[in-house]
């Protein structure tokens, strides 16, 4: 009588251990002690403490263990997604809404959609609370009530604040965002039906992001819609399409989707509510965008063209930080790197290069020395540095604007204004030149008495720098984004010019958990 009650926990180990996947260990020792899980709840709490679910594609649970251990805990252990062991409308819900991820820039194979759908199916066409529960039926509940509650939490994640931390890509872009309980927002999705609205609600408000979503949309048809593609392949080539010509327009296609879906990241990393109106500047798309308001609204934004840093050796860094003042007829303290490299050489050569163009060597307490070789060579050991004079040949222009960083980057005029006729733009050592510094002035000094377009224009023209505290500091966010949507439906793209988003693409493909640092 002994042998067929043995053959009975053996196999319910069995499913046990299979259940638990890679968390083998604890589960086998407590099921050793007689006190194996046997109903829901315990399959429920052997799975999290595991951190592993082997029936997921993404099968470690560390980036979302802490966040099931709270949910569950709150609902006492009881599964989210079932009620007597049939799946609750909310999860139908959410399995049509991981579905369809993909319209969000999302891969709904990474969220388990299909296997969540075939599970679902198989656990509705079960009798509902059975007289007698079996093992493999407390464990078939509790595989797809946590499978479901991960897809869940990570499909949120993503839209609240992205898949891969931007501090991994760009390691000197931080950003702080509202605090956000990935715990409540599941429980909150477990208890409704709206998974739509919920998944809306993760999303950034913006226009420009909806927009991308938009151009998502319209872009992914054109995979199912041969005719528009033989359309475009004809009004590209302008010859007869071949099959070997439309399969170039799809590849070609495809890396439009791809950027779309990075450029969607991108914004999914910055904060959802901007305290005060900022200036962004997007690299490859050299333009600045400076908002009247906390909102994205096109025709509230001021736009010009901007020169950004060399792809090959000056790159401008992503980051954020935030505009304390202005300078009107700034010097420009040429950074040691710039005299070592390019002035020195060419004030050995010729000795009057440095007076010719309005430089100056000075000491580090402002005592302006003679030109000659002796200053020369001060400038050489690090004991005097170049500085260029206010005026018409200074490389600052009229007016800079300083957002103290470690880069020591900052915005600011330039006479060279024939540069902004080119396409590529990306010309600087680092620091950004304004198409439109007036403008971009005015707009910042709003507010503040006595600054008005004449007065800015004479300051522009002084003969000794003037710093102007702003009343009102400007956040300003540098950022990397090849794909900008408009409103209207106009989407742009833009190579990657400092190939971020190769390092982003191979970052996402490592799949779940994602690089948090």
């Amino acid at each position: 009588m002994r042998f067929p009650l043995l053959c009975r926990r053996l196999c319910a180990l069995a499913v046990l251990v299979g259940a638990v996947g890679g968390g083998v260990a604890a589960p086998l020792a407590v099921a050793a002690q007689g006190s194996a899980p046997t109903d829901p709840a315990g399959v429920l709490r052997a799975i999290v403490a595991s951190r592993r679910h082997r029936v997921q594609r993404w099968p470690r649970l560390d980036d979302v263990a802490a966040d099931l251990q709270r949910a569950y805990t709150r609902a006492a252990w009881a599964p989210l997604w079932l009620r007597d062991g049939q799946p609750t409308p909310a999860a139908f819900a959410v399995i049509a809404e991981l579905e369809r991820v993909s319209a969000r820039g999302l891969d709904p194979r990474d969220y388990d959609a299909g296997a969540l759908r075939t599970r679902a199916a198989r656990l509705a066409a079960s009798p509902a609370a059975p007289p007698a529960r079996s093992m493999m039926a407390d464990t078939a509940e509790a595989d797809f009530d946590v499978m479901l509650s991960t897809a869940s939490l990570r499909a949120l994640h993503a839209l609240q604040h992205g898949r891969v931390s931007p501090g991994v890509i760009h390691p000197s872009l931080r950003l702080s965002h509202e605090p956000w309980d990935a715990a409540d927002a599941l429980g909150a999705l477990a208890a409704s039906t709206d998974a739509t609205g919920l998944f809306d609600a993760a999303e950034p408000p913006y226009a420009h992001y909806r927009a991308l979503k938009a151009a998502l949309v319209r872009f992914r048809a054109l995979e199912e819609d041969t005719v528009r593609l033989r359309a475009e392949l004809r009004d590209t080539t302008r010859t007869s399409h071949t099959p070997e010509r439309l399969s170039v327009l799809r590849r070609r296609l495809a890396a439009r989707l791809r950027t779309l879906e990075l450029s969607l990241e991108r914004w999914r990393w910055l904060p959802h509510r901007f305290f005060a109106p900022p200036i962004i500047v997007n690299i490859p798309a050299f333009r600045l965008y400076a908002f009247t308001d906390v909102q994205d609204r096109p025709q509230e934004v001021l736009a010009m063209d901007v020169v950004v840093g060399q792809a090959y050796d000056h790159k401008t860094p992503v980051f954020s930080d935030v505009m304390q003042y202005l300078v009107f007829s700034p010097y420009w303290d040429v950074p040691p790197s710039i005299a070592r490299k390019e002035l020195l050489p060419k004030a050995r050569r010729d000795p009057e290069y440095l007076p010719r163009n309005e430089y100056e060597i000075v000491t580090d307490d402002e005592q302006v020395l003679p030109h000659g070789a002796s200053s020369i060579a001060a400038v050489a050991a690090g004991r005097a540095r170049i500085r260029q004079r206010p005026g018409a040949k200074n490389a600052l222009g009229g007016v800079k604007f300083i957002f103290p960083n470690a880069f020591n980057v900052y915005m600011h005029d330039t006479p060279t204004t024939s540069v902004f006729a080119q396409a590529r733009r990306d010309l600087s050592h680092g620091c950004i030149r304004l198409a439109e510094p007036a403008r971009l002035a005015a707009l910042v000094l709003r507010g503040q008495a006595g600054w008005d377009s004449t007065r800015i224009a004479t300051d522009m023209h002084r003969e000794m720098p003037l710093r102007v505290p702003l009343a009102t500091p400007v956040p300003v966010h540098i950022l990397y984004v090849t794909a900008m949507a408009q409103p209207d439906g106009r989407v742009t793209f833009y190579d990657d010019l400092y190939h971020h988003d190769r390092t982003l693409d191979r970052e996402l493909a490592r799949g779940y958990p994602y690089r948090t640092r």
